[in-house]
């Protein structure tokens, strides 16, 4: 009898929408004036429901984590998925089954685009998004406790005013907030990822668009908020990390209100534009950059002093290398003259930029020396010839991902997986740099190795 009441109990406390713990339901109902007897049966009881206790948590916990597929997971780690690097040849072709659901918490889909007359969201690669199945194969990524976003703009899609058309005509706004509804149901996705670059600041020039950018986004945001959160869907914006273009391009406030999370693009502070050698991501200021705003840290606690509330930010963090042609072969650390990006890698071919798994075999298999500053304020370089590249190895990635939680933020985000060595070519284990921050903010098995390129 005092088994099946407890069972009856154990029925009650799970179905309940927070779990109560059996013996808590038990204790509630003791009666102190029973008799001796009785109370020695009551204790036993007690012991019983403990012993349930014990299990129930162990299979709850169990079943919350096969249910959401990231079990406890506190922090983000936000991986876009590019709709062109399964056009890449040999290990370097990537498709949404390469995407480790273990590592990533959310995916966004890069991207959809803007039609310019329409003022729509649309399709951008027919062949690969439609009749490859790329959307339905990444929207299918919820089966596994992913969330998935569709995304829309990119640094390509953001040249021109269309973008400052739609944002600041009450009418095309109103359009696009029902469409784009309507194409992420269609779809599956669950979500929108905004990645204009940048209001007000076209492709980084502030000169090109007009004020009103700034609020015609705000709006934006309010409205496609208002129309996401009673399904639950998410909406998130990738941002600058340049002081310069937050000024003018965002109403922080507003983007700490309306958005579920922010993505710095916290990378890119230096490349060939520069015509002189730089690191792509420096996590802080090196007395040797003559912009001390241009770090991860400054921009971080420039976003913050700005108003957006700190677990919404999520930090990006660069895969690849920004790489230089050096004008003088001999004169190889920071600073150094450059005669513009340097050559594209072997599976990438994309001048001025490598892929970790590229830099790592260059420097394990075509013995590029590598370097690293004393002070730590950023990840290592190598170079060969007049070849010189600047990137993150495993042990910046978890130096950033500490600061992430320092912060109390939000998470990490990745510029992409398919830059990461996802193939494991170099020995390291498979995505070694996502593992470094998946593991260093949600726990799970960490890199074997504290460094792979350096």
């Amino acid at each position: 009898m005092m088994t099946l009441w407890l069972l009856l109990l154990a029925v009650a406390a799970v179905t309940a929408e927070s779990w109560i713990p059996i013996s808590q339901l038990v204790n509630s109902t003791a009666n102190r004036g029973q008799s001796p007897y009785f109370q020695r049966q009551w204790g036993e009881m007690v012991l019983e429901a403990e012993r349930l206790d014990s299990r129930l948590s162990s299979l709850l916990k169990a079943s919350r984590s096969r249910q959401t597929g990231v079990g406890d997971k506190r922090y983000k780690v936000v991986c876009y998925f590019t709709n062109w690097a399964w056009y890449r040849k040999g290990k370097g072709k990537f498709v949404p089954e390469d995407i480790d659901t273990n590592l990533c918490t959310h995916v966004v889909y890069a991207f959809a685009v803007l039609d310019a007359e329409k003022m729509e969201i649309k399709v951008f690669d027919s062949w690969a998004d439609i009749d490859n199945k790329f959307y339905k194969r990444i929207a299918s990524l919820a089966q596994k406790g992913v969330k998935a976003s569709m995304g829309i703009g990119g640094w390509t899609d953001s040249a021109g005013d269309k973008y400052s058309k739609m944002v600041n005509n009450p009418s095309s706004r109103s359009h696009f907030v029902q469409q784009v509804t309507g194409f992420i149901e269609k779809y599956g996705f669950t979500g929108l990822d905004l990645d204009w670059e940048y209001p007000k600041c076209w492709q980084n020039e502030c000169s090109r668009g007009p004020a009103s950018d700034k609020h015609g986004f705000s709006i934006l945001l309010a409205e496609l908020s208002a129309v996401f959160k009673p399904r639950k869907w998410h909406l998130s914006a990738a941002v600058s990390p340049n002081s310069a273009v937050i000024d003018v391009a965002y109403d922080v406030p507003s983007l700490s209100q309306h958005l579920d999370w922010v993505g710095l693009m916290s990378y890119d502070y230096h490349g060939p534009w520069d015509r002189k050698t730089g690191h792509v991501a420096p996590l802080h200021h090196h007395n040797g950059d003559s912009n001390p705003h241009f770090n991860v840290e400054y921009s971080i606690n420039y976003w913050l002093g700005k108003g957006l509330r700190k677990d919404k930010l999520v930090v990006g963090m660069p895969m690849y290398g920004k790489s230089f042609t050096l004008a003088n072969p001999s004169n190889n650390g920071l600073n150094a003259p450059t005669n513009g990006p340097g050559r594209g890698g072997p599976v990438t071919n994309a001048g001025g930029t490598l892929a970790f798994y590229e830099i790592c075999a260059a420097v394990k298999r075509e013995h590029w020396k590598t370097r690293r500053e004393s002070d730590g304020s950023m990840g290592p370089y190598a170079f060969k010839g007049d070849q010189w590249v600047s990137y993150d190895d495993i042990s910046d990635i978890k130096k950033k991902s500490e600061l992430i939680k320092a912060k109390g933020l939000g998470g990490g985000m990745i510029w992409t997986p398919d830059f990461d060595d996802f193939k494991n070519t170099c020995g390291c284990g498979r995505y070694p740099l996502l593992t470094a921050l998946s593991s260093t903010l949600n726990g799970g098995p960490a890199p074997h190795v504290q460094n792979c390129a350096s």
